[in-house]
């Protein structure tokens, strides 16, 4: 009887050991409770009782499933499981990820952000980076610069430094205090210069490593941003083809801080045809991609004015794995009147569209195998609006270039345009003034800033020409890109 009840006290105290920890000593108190107590499952036990920072006004609590925060500045409450983040704003509880912003936030946090990092800091911490043959090999920059020596005698240097000003500040983990991006770069001494971009998090006014993304060999970066918990990054990288020497390839890169890593937004870019130009069956689609496509690549798919799909295909990619590139290819569809369309790429991923952009056209109709189409299948449309700029996909800021052609001069020389949200709202409206001769053909430019929205996402772009006698539409088109927040 002893032995078996020194076995199953054995075997109890083992099963309680597997459970998770939890202070006995702890609770959830006021807003942490009250948001606690509208998803339990989602929050977990308390680890610890809630933290206040009087120097940032920060209270936060750690939990079994992540941590619960309060900021004072603007009485924000949340709770993060490192990459989703619940949060009580003005239409309750609503769930985002770590790397979104909601429109009230981005207001708020706009007046509220607080830095205190510096540039004299960033240029001599420490980071982790690939050296010695090692992935996270730590050493400390001072003025910008580091070295650590190997081999035989200690002769044998690898390099590592800040690349120029690439430098950032922003808030990137939603805490309302600034953090920084920085772009690093490794050298073992020799003709290679092997770019990274760190993003470091503000720690008690300290700066700490957070995730690395690798950006190429010899890749210059052009200007860094941080926009809407988002890190912006310029870049010119290799197209195929290009010697390491000299990358030719223009990309705007999207990266965001999710549970510990720096997440690639993959952006599509078509660069030709523009939105509004008249094409035919067999025109050459050319554009960008940000990342190299999964599962099986791009698909493109052409539609006619109803929305029917009128053509569809694949779309071969070159360049490197986990690198930027290019396609260039035909494009197959049979139109059976000419009209709008739209031509769309999707980069599918797993099956579901991971990334897709869209381009306005005016598709001509298909020569029918049986003979040429009757003559009113072959009228073309009395105008032609074209957009240049913004190419479709592109990702803007907060002030955009509008930049095009129309066929025929409209009315005392205005346009109108029209700005977007991914929820159809117009945030934005005007005029655009075109040049030239009332007989004639015109361009446009001016450059609009945002001001409707402060949030980052999906922007759709349309420029309108409209009678003033009875306000119908003569011709319009649009683009879709990507803001990166106000």
């Amino acid at each position: 009887m002893t032995t078996r009840l020194l076995l199953m006290v054995a075997l109890i105290a083992l099963l309680f050991s597997f459970q998770p920890v939890v202070a006995q000593d702890c609770s959830f108190q006021l807003g942490f409770k009250a948001l606690r107590d509208l998803i339990p499952d989602v929050v977990g036990d308390c680890l610890e009782n809630e933290r206040h920072n009087s120097e940032t006004g920060t209270t936060r609590q750690t939990t079994t499933n992540g941590q619960l925060i309060w900021r004072k500045a603007d009485n924000w409450t949340g709770f993060t499981d490192g990459e989703r983040t619940w949060v009580k704003g003005p239409e309750g509880l609503q769930q985002r990820l770590n790397s979104e912003r909601f429109d009230w936030e981005a207001q708020a946090a706009a007046s509220m952000a607080t830095q205190r990092l510096t540039l004299e800091q960033l240029r001599n911490a420490e980071y982790q980076l690939p050296l010695l043959g090692e992935d996270d090999t730590p050493i400390r920059l001072e003025d910008g610069d580091g070295s650590i020596a190997y081999g035989e005698g200690a002769t044998e240097r690898d390099y590592a430094g800040i690349d120029g000003d690439a430098v950032a500040f922003g808030d990137l983990d939603g805490d309302g205090i600034a953090d920084a991006a920085v772009v690093l770069f490794t050298s073992g001494g020799g003709s290679g210069t092997f770019k990274y971009l760190v993003a470091v998090l503000d720690r008690g006014g300290e700066p700490v490593q957070a995730a690395r993304a690798f950006l190429g060999d010899r890749v210059p970066v052009r200007s860094l941003t941080i926009a809407g918990g988002r890190i912006v990054a310029e870049t010119v990288t290799h197209r195929s083809g290009d010697g390491l020497c000299c990358p030719t390839l223009e990309v705007t890169r999207d990266f965001a801080l999710r549970g510990g890593e720096l997440a690639e937004r993959q952006a599509l870019v078509i660069e030709s045809p523009l939105p509004g130009e008249t094409v035919a069956s067999g025109v050459e689609v050319r554009g960008t991609t940000t990342m190299h496509p999964s599962g099986e690549g791009l698909r493109y798919l052409v539609y006619d004015a109803r929305g029917g799909v009128i053509g569809m295909g694949r779309l071969p990619v070159e360049g490197f794995e986990d690198s930027p590139g290019t396609f260039a290819a035909p494009v197959e569809f049979i139109a059976g009147e000419a009209g709008p369309g739209r031509i769309e790429i999707v980069d599918a991923g797993d099956g579901s569209a991971a990334a897709r952009t869209t381009v306005l056209v005016v598709l001509e109709a298909t020569p029918s195998m049986y003979g040429a189409p009757p003559m009113e299948e072959m009228d073309r449309p009395a105008r032609e609006l074209v957009l240049e700029a913004p190419l479709s996909g592109a990702t803007v800021g907060a002030e955009i270039e509008v930049r095009g052609r129309i066929s025929v001069m409209p009315f005392e020389k205005n346009l109108t345009y029209r700005i977007y949200d991914a929820a159809g709202t117009i945030v934005g409206e005007s005029y655009i003034t075109a040049e030239g001769d009332y007989d004639g053909p015109g361009t446009f430019a001016r450059s609009i800033a945002v001001t409707g929205t402060t949030a980052p996402g999906r922007l759709r772009i349309e420029v309108r020409d409209v009678s003033e006698a009875d306000g119908s539409l003569f011709v319009s088109t649009w683009v879709e890109v990507w803001f990166t927040g106000g």
